[in-house]
């Protein structure tokens, strides 16, 4: 019996060894991973396969040098569920840097810039009849609209690859908390110093344009 009990004592010792190395593994692949946790636990998704804008919006090249853009996981985390996105029709001109679309909910209505300059060559028709899809899927079915571009080669530097983008993301998430006080860091903020979903229609209209114009780097609609 004293064997039997030594024995299933080191087994106990080796399988908890095991475990907190495997959980260790996975702290540190979280660390790299180009992604934040929200205060609900979802992981805020800045994928590798990308390129992004500092204004939050992405780009991916297609066949035929046709571009796929769109907002990116974290705008639609901050505006909650989308009511609508007013999105430029075919054959119009997009600037990088420039407005490029309007997304409003409730009160709050964010003008998010271009990733890249281009003539508007597809609309997303289904994000047009159910705006929230950018918040199901930002990065596949909920994409926003295709260009030609007018400038690739020259546009290219200003975008950021995940890793750039996180570094950048957490950059501007810190001096934006720094101006913060306690209170409405509580209504911005999850105990993981993540946005918490829906934050556009619980700020003032003072943090809110703080949070527009330091985190996408535009301006609220007047």
């Amino acid at each position: 019996m004293v064997i039997i009990l030594v024995a299933l004592t080191f087994l106990a010792v080796i399988l908890a060894q095991a475990v907190s190395r495997y959980w260790a593994r996975k702290r540190e692949v979280m660390y790299v991973s180009p992604a934040v946790v929200s205060d609900s636990g979802r992981v805020v998704q800045f994928p590798e396969d990308i390129y992004y804008h500092n204004g939050h919006a992405w780009m991916k090249l297609e066949e035929g040098n046709k571009i796929r853009i769109g907002l990116d996981d974290f705008t639609q985390q901050v505006m909650g569920n989308i009511d609508e996105i007013e999105i430029p029709p075919p054959g119009d001109e997009l600037n990088q840097g420039k407005v490029a679309w309007k997304i409003r909910h409730g009160e709050r209505t964010l003008r998010q810039l271009a990733p890249l300059g281009g003539k508007v060559l597809e609309i997303n028709g289904k994000l047009k009849k159910d705006p929230t899809l950018a918040n199901r899927s930002p990065y596949e079915e909920g994409w926003i609209l295709k260009i030609q571009s007018k400038g690739l080669n020259k546009e290219m530097p200003e975008l950021m690859d995940s890793f750039q983008f996180k570094t950048h993301f957490d950059q501007s998430k810190a001096k934006l908390m720094s101006s913060f006080n306690d209170q409405t860091l509580g209504l911005a903020y999850g105990d993981g110093e993540e946005v918490i979903k829906g934050v556009a229609n619980k700020l003032d209209d003072k943090m809110w344009k703080m949070l527009v114009t330091q985190l996408f780097h535009s301006s609220p609609e007047q």
